[in-house]
């Protein structure tokens, strides 16, 4: 019971930080068009074939939905749990090859009944749901028999030894580092995903650490919470401003890295 109520209030707080982030995410993506070059990052990486299938786990308000449609010619139904953010993209996405709904990504098959895919992707979205197992296994579940579930993970910020560049800016700044930058990390759901498929393979995405970027990023709502837990939001954005400012010295030798995953579905 304690496990089911901490993922309750996990899921409503997130829920509610999406809900306020929508307008900031397409303000974001005009700027930089992260998300949907990370969805082709993510798609390039595990070889996803053209035509396919697609779950999209945390679709947000369809940007890599609308990506793996363009690029891929994917069918893809996008799954989210703010309700705001969905019909953000529901309003701009009118492709027939896009669905997008409100869904739990942990209750999969309340949300796909008998649909399988051939590929299930968590795009920058694993890493914010409380139960990963019981998220992979439903993934596993609405599978073909040889595709695919593949996620893409939350940023480390690595200078060229490999040392922890978060770290050293909360140091920097004199605020103690958050507790739980994610919900689940990436050994543990790696290891919830091998658990299901056997043998995993990874990939990252490296790029330069870019100061402007990183502000921005962190400046939305749903992000700045998991740097700064219980501070308000104007509080939080001048945080995040001061946070990455801290790093200016180290944007010749820094890097922002995204780790991704994939593994296949062998049972037949």
């Amino acid at each position: 019971m304690e496990s089911e109520a901490f993922s309750a209030k996990v899921k409503k707080a997130v829920a509610g930080n999406f809900d306020r982030s929508y307008r900031l995410y397409q303000a974001f993506e005009h700027k930089h068009r992260f998300f949907y070059s990370l969805a082709l990052q993510l798609a390039e990486r595990i070889e996803l074939r053209q035509g396919s299938k697609v779950l999209d786990v945390g679709c947000g308000s369809g940007i890599s939905a609308s990506a793996l449609d363009e690029r891929f010619h994917c069918r893809v139904l996008g799954v989210d749990l703010s309700a705001k953010m969905v019909a953000a993209g529901k309003s701009v996405c009118r492709s027939g090859n896009v669905r997008m709904q409100v869904g739990d990504g942990e209750r999969l098959a309340e949300v796909v009944g008998n649909e399988r895919f051939d590929y299930v992707l968590f795009n920058a979205s694993i890493f914010i749901l409380p139960d990963v197992d019981r998220a992979l296994q439903g993934a596993f579940s609405c599978l073909r028999p040889g595709g695919k579930i593949a996620f893409s993970f939350f940023p480390d910020l690595q200078d060229e030894t490999g040392l922890d560049l978060f770290r050293l800016a909360f140091e920097r700044l004199g605020e103690p580092l958050p507790r739980f930058r994610v919900i689940t990390d990436y050994p543990k759901a790696c290891s919830a995903l091998a658990h299901r498929c056997g043998n995993i393979v990874h990939h990252c995405w490296d790029r330069a650490l870019d100061i402007e970027f990183l502000q921005d990023f962190f400046s939305i709502p749903a992000q700045s919470a998991s740097l700064f837990p219980g501070r308000g939001y104007e509080a939080r954005r001048e945080l995040v401003g001061r946070l990455f400012a801290t790093l200016e010295d180290r944007t010749d030798s820094g890097h922002i890295v995204w780790r991704m995953a994939e593994g296949i579905k062998t049972d037949l």
